[in-house]
């Protein structure tokens, strides 16, 4: 467990708030900072349910500190703490947690291997998994660990107008005229516009959802975008599409089935925060020989069916040539193809990068298209350590 610096706050704010948060009609937290006031009076007696085994009651303090900061590393750090006391079937989600913790700049390898909270945890694989990347972090270029999330830099373009055509940089591998870029991102009357990488974890499932959403100028919004951004792609887009707007302060979107998602939006210099999810902006690679190399990864893909049941190895080859252990392709065309898990099957083929989109051809025909983006080191993108590809993202092997 972190025990933060306002630890010392007295009890009875902590009761006071509590009491507020109980309430089916407490007011909503109008400001970040009123937000961290808050959670700095709640945390203690969070930590004062965990050490009596009340694990139920603080779940539920840390979750509304996670709705309160999706992005700070330490509340998803906390809540593995809790669910790892818990243990049983909560053990499962306690690693969800500590993942996204370490997504979120959670860079403290000491206090990882020497907290007690965790030692439920010590002995399975992935344990030892998540300490190594813990490890290998650069701590420099990371969320101090124990303190709230520091802003981002601005970017080079600030997300409150689109970019000038005269200060816009081209990638080297620009999208041809039949592959459109997506339009960059800005906010159009409050309404976010351009391409967002989402991940959002849900406690419940202890799933770590990404995916790739892009909010078009018009307001359209496409979940799980798969095969590119022209007019032809996004009307065959088989994943949930809506109409987004602003209603006040909040976000909201109307899908196609009628049903509708809102929720206070909060900007942040390099994307925004809404309904638990956070949303980062991507740029392209600069250029192909920018995604040459060995990745792996094995997580749920986009939410039209495809998945993958454990780790696979993706190699993509200087001379054009890929293979993928363990995916199989299925559907003859770059519209219907499919990918799945095959056992110890290796797919073997082509590959081509068009701006945000890669496309591996199979040998014997079939063809997979989808979405793709450097992520985790906006200043490598010429090697980047993670690839976003058709929604899971895949580790560089060195």
């Amino acid at each position: 467990m972190v025990y933060p610096q306002f630890f010392w706050r007295p009890l009875f704010t902590c009761l006071a708030l509590l009491t507020v948060l109980a309430s089916s009609r407490a007011p909503a937290q109008e400001t970040a900072a009123e937000r961290r006031s808050a959670i700095e009076g709640i945390y203690p007696l969070m930590i004062e349910a965990l050490e009596t085994k009340n694990f139920g009651r603080a779940r539920n303090i840390c979750d509304q500190a996670i709705i309160w900061e999706p992005q700070n590393p330490m509340h998803h750090y906390n809540l593995a703490c809790i669910e790892a006391q818990a243990g049983g079937d909560r053990l499962p989600r306690a690693f969800g947690a500590l993942e996204l913790a370490v997504a979120l700049g959670f860079n403290d390898s000491s206090h990882l291997q020497k907290d007690p909270d965790l030692i439920p945890l010590h002995n399975n694989p992935r344990f030892a998994e998540i300490a190594r990347k813990v490890a290998d972090l650069d701590v420099q270029s990371r969320t101090t660990f124990n303190r709230p999330r520091k802003a981002d830099p601005a970017p080079a373009a600030p997300l409150n107008a689109p970019p000038s055509s005269a200060t816009t940089a081209t990638p080297a591998n620009a999208p041809s005229a039949d592959t459109p870029a997506p339009a960059p991102a800005y906010f159009r009357e409050g309404v976010p516009v351009g391409l967002f990488f989402m991940n959002r974890y849900w406690s419940f499932t202890s799933q770590l959802e990404k995916a790739a959403w892009y909010f078009a100028p018009d307001g359209t919004v496409f979940q799980n975008i798969e095969k590119g951004f022209s007019p032809e792609a996004c009307a065959a887009h088989p994943g949930p599409t809506g109409v987004a707007k602003m209603d006040g302060r909040k976000l909201e979107i109307t899908w196609r089935d009628g049903q509708k998602t809102n929720g206070d939006i909060e900007r942040e210099s390099a994307g925004f925060n809404w309904n638990m999810g956070i949303f980062t902006t991507v740029s392209a690679f600069p250029d192909a020989a920018a995604v040459v190399g060995v990745y792996e990864g094995g997580e749920s893909l986009a939410a039209t069916g495809d998945r993958t049941l454990a780790t696979r190895r993706l190699e993509l080859r200087a001379d054009g040539t890929f293979s993928w252990d363990g995916v199989t392709f299925t559907g003859t065309t770059a519209r219907t193809s499919r990918l799945a898990a095959a056992g110890s099957t290796v797919t073997t083929g082509r590959w081509d990068l068009n701006g945000y989109t890669l496309t591996l051809t199979h040998s014997a025909g079939a063809t997979c298209q989808r979405i793709a983006f450097p992520y985790g080191d906006e200043k490598n993108l010429a090697k980047p350590h993670l690839l976003f590809f058709g929604g899971m993202m895949l580790k560089r092997i060195p």
